[in-house]
């Protein structure tokens, strides 16, 4: 079985954080942004801005040592979770989200919030399965393209407020 380990991001991290960050936006998001919207992202420093502006927000999850996914918070809204393409339908996902609800249920939210793009079937497939619901949708005029709000109310698990994933670790 695949070990992945769940932490906070360090300052050492940037690179791989920008690395993952770069290798992933356009397979997540090529068939949904206008390019000139991507381009920026792609080509441009924006990826580096606000990785360098989020870092100390974001729970990395790790594979010997490659970062291979990442979640970031805000209060009570999930800013962004992209785990890499080579990663995907293992269980990361998962477990930075409930990592992250975790965090903003102790911070003393009831209710999270989080942004999808409206035709990221997938994330938002994802996102429905894990019990988040849709709040409204609302045009993102700097991606260009329709988003959808999503709320979810957190509650305690049964034992307060661990995690446990088969193959996981966590270390918060």
């Amino acid at each position: 079985m695949i070990r992945f380990e769940f932490r906070k991001a360090a300052k050492e991290d940037i690179p791989n954080l920008i690395k993952l960050c770069r290798e992933t936006i356009v397979e997540v998001y090529g068939q949904i942004l206008p390019w000139e919207k991507l381009v920026p992202w792609v080509e441009g420093d924006m990826v580096e801005v606000e990785v360098n502006k989020q870092w100390q927000n974001m729970i990395v999850a790790e594979k010997a040592g490659e970062v291979v996914g990442v979640a970031a918070r805000s209060d009570d809204k999930i800013d962004l979770l992209w785990v890499h393409p080579a990663y995907h339908r293992r269980g990361i996902g998962s477990a930075l989200l409930d990592v992250v609800e975790t965090e903003i249920k102790k911070s003393g939210c009831d209710l999270a919030t989080l942004e999808c793009f409206s035709y990221n079937d997938c994330a938002m497939g994802f996102y429905l399965a894990k019990g988040w619901k849709p709040l409204c949708e609302e045009m993102d005029e700097d991606a260009g393209a329709l988003k959808v709000v999503m709320t979810k109310t957190l509650t305690k698990d049964a034992d307060g407020v661990s995690i446990r994933k088969e193959g996981a670790s966590k270390k918060l």
